[in-house]
């Protein structure tokens, strides 16, 4: 399915008949159903926490609060009577976001039902001065936005959910050839090692001879990494759950990851961090990767930085790995997770798909974003799992 464009909004308006008549009311309204927002929110969770499917979805009530700020922003931008690129961007995040909870489209349609009633019985209370034909037409306007809100987030849903299973299935793909084919490659590359080895051994100290054989040494390392990251694809390992010391696992992680000089690495976990049940080797990995990725990304940048640092609340636990470097193209950061796309020079792009299953299967999400003060922006939420 092809990728999700404001065209798509414009051909629901012209289908369905929105007029600029039909903008001028809704943003008429907007002024009268800014006292009703809380209560239409309140009324939607209400009936979440009412209902178990649909309840299970979210990680507990610090989850529910910040979408109701989604919720109260959208309503804000639908009732603006403004149906450009911000108000479309912003109605393709919700539909990606509903990739991301799990939220199932049958829910799409009984939640926006919920909110249509709340904005149909504040109009009705809100507009007592306006005419019967008035309200109508006010209520013919409500009608048609919502049904186009509506088919952009479904279209962005189906559009976001058969991305996410394109690459499962590259994913499995690539674990089928790395099975066949893996360690076939690393007998020739155990043999071009040792003979690199005897090669510096008995080098005479020519300059340009040792810095052609550290180039080489550097390509037959990164041939090691890409055949270990394909068979680890191929292995696909299940979850061994232990309680897991999250800061010591990062601190082995800082530890472990080669670090320029110009780079500074910076924990900010607090001693005592709450631990989670999870596979210590696969999560290590996940983070390793992370933050293997932000010192790549910062190249030569002077005075590099990438920070880890944590948050627990009563849903589960949240870890961020950030840098300071040039950040992720726009264009880039609905496909890092993707395999084999990559937006860092001489990158595979397998790590970010593996850290993606890795988050998954221990039930959490992984996401990227650019930070507002710049750089790269990796958020690992990891659900608190029951004893």
């Amino acid at each position: 399915m092809s990728e999700v464009g404001l065209e798509l909004a414009e051909e629901l308006f012209r289908y369905i008949g929105f007029e600029p008549e039909d903008a001028a009311i809704l943003r008429d309204i907007g002024p009268l159903l800014e006292p009703h927002h809380d209560r239409i929110v309140d009324e939607f969770y209400a009936a979440i926490r009412r209902h178990p499917g649909a309840s299970r979805i979210f990680e507990g009530e610090a989850q529910m609060d910040r979408q109701k700020v989604v919720l109260r922003a959208w309503m804000t931008g639908a009732f603006s009577g403004e149906y450009g690129e911000a108000w479309f961007a912003q109605r393709k995040r919700i539909g990606e976001v509903h990739v991301r909870i799990g939220l199932p489209q049958r829910y799409m349609f009984a939640a926006m039902n919920l909110v249509r009633t709340g904005v149909h019985r504040a109009v009705d209370e809100g507009a007592v001065d306006w005419t019967r034909a008035q309200r109508r037409r006010a209520h013919v306007a409500i009608d048609r936005l919502l049904d186009v809100e509506l088919a952009i987030m479904l279209q962005t849903w189906h559009a976001t959910q058969s991305r996410r299973l394109r690459a499962s299935e590259r994913l499995a793909t690539l674990g089928q050839v790395a099975a066949s084919i893996g360690h076939e490659l690393r007998n020739p590359l155990a043999v071009m090692e040792t003979s690199l080895h005897l090669l510096e051994k008995h080098s005479t100290g020519d300059e340009r001879t040792d810095r052609h054989l550290g180039r080489i040494r550097d390509q037959v390392i990164l041939c090691g990494n890409i055949i270990g990251a394909l068979l680890e694809l191929a292995r696909d390992r299940p979850l061994a759950r232990v309680s897991t010391d999250l800061r010591a696992l990062a601190e082995d992680v800082f530890g472990s990851v080669p670090n320029p000089k110009h780079v500074e690495l910076t924990l900010d976990l607090p001693p005592d961090f709450p631990a989670v049940s999870a596979d210590s080797n696969q999560l290590r990995q996940l983070l390793f990767n992370l933050v293997q990725n932000g010192v790549v990304a910062l190249g030569q940048t002077e005075a590099g930085r990438v920070t880890l640092t944590g948050r627990a609340n009563e849903s589960g636990v949240e870890i961020e790995v950030r840098d300071n470097g040039a950040g992720i193209p726009e264009d880039a950061l609905t496909k890092v997770f993707e395999p084999l796309f990559t937006a860092t020079r001489g990158g595979v792009g397998l790590g970010l798909a593996l850290c993606r299953r890795i988050a998954e299967k221990h039930g959490g999400v992984l996401q990227a974003s650019n930070a507002a003060e710049g750089g790269a922006r990796f958020v690992l939420r990891l659900p608190k799992v029951e004893s």
